[in-house]
This record gives structure tokens, sequence and C-alpha cells, in this order.
């Protein structure tokens, strides 16, 4: 069976973090991208699975992405049967670039940016704080609720710029 509109969106949006999907948009040319995505697989030992979620079209059923020259496979076990097509990775740059603008380039790259920064702030915790009770106290809570605040609008980002195929609900 052949994917939905849905799957295919699915299939390029849920491969990506936001600062992969930085990278990848900022990458040259199609034999950069390639590349790229052969690194992203063998980085994944080859394959990479997800299980969809409640309020997602198949809730539950199983996804797969696996490499094929010049792009992906990405199949949908779903009750009804496994759905399967082979995407290239020219495919998910222009369904990519068909939702991205200035504005939603400058707040994704923003948002990796200030969060790539605050995650290299972390130091682990100092010998001076052998109480672990003061060091969260003074550092690592104040430091993980900016993380995760910084984690957030990455998030938002990539939601503007390829949507989730059901809108789900504000977290706050």
């Amino acid at each position: 069976m052949k994917l939905s509109d849905d799957d295919r969106l699915m299939a390029v949006r849920d491969f990506f973090t936001p600062p992969q999907l930085l990278e990848f948009f900022d990458l040259p040319d199609g034999a950069a991208r390639i590349e790229w995505g052969e690194r992203q697989f063998t980085e994944r030992d080859g394959r990479f699975r997800v299980r969809r979620l409640d309020g997602e079209p198949d809730a539950g059923a199983s996804t797969v992405w696996t490499p094929t020259p010049g792009g992906f496979r990405y199949e949908v076990h779903a009750p009804q049967g496994v759905r399967a097509e082979i995407a290239t990775w020219r495919d998910a740059h222009e369904l990519i670039t068909a939702r991205m603008t200035a504005v939603r380039y400058g707040a994704l790259r923003s948002a990796v940016e200030l969060a790539r920064s605050h995650e290299e702030s972390y130091v682990p915790c100092p010998g001076t704080y052998a109480d672990p009770e003061a060091w969260a106290a003074k550092f690592y809570r104040r430091w993980s609720r900016q993380s995760s605040t910084l984690q957030l609008k990455a998030s938002a980002a990539l939601d503007a710029i390829l949507p989730a195929a059901v809108a789900h609900p504000s977290l706050f």
C-alpha cells in the first residue's frame, strides 16, 4: 500500500530534531544532503524506528526508516497492513523549503543556537558542592529549567516548519 499525505509529512517531520533540521537545511546541495542522510543512518545503527503517539494517524503504529541510495524507505506498520514508499533527501528538502520562511528560519536558528550554547555551559558538580542538595538547588535545577525552555522553543520552531499531521495541544 502507498503512503498517505500525512505519512509523507510524518516521515520527514519525525526524522529530524531541531538541530538536525537546521543542519540539513543549511547544506549547500543535494550531494551534501545525501552524504548527511547516510551519516544519520550510520549513527542510528542503520535503521530508525518510532511508534506513533496517541492522537496521530494510526496511533501506536510502528514506523521504520531504512536507508536507500539518495534517501530512505519509510514504512508504517498499521493494523490495516504495511504502507511503504521510498523518499529522497531531495523530497525532504522540497517539503521543508515549501514551509520555510525567513522568520521561521530565524526562529529555528536562534532557538537551536541558544539551546546548544546552554548545553555547552553545563559543568558537572564542582568539588565545593559536596552536598547534592546544595548543587541541585544552586545550579542544576535552574540550568535544567532553562534547558527545557530552550528545547521547547526549538521544538516550536520545528513545528512551524514541519507541523504535526494532527495538531498537538499546547504544553502550556
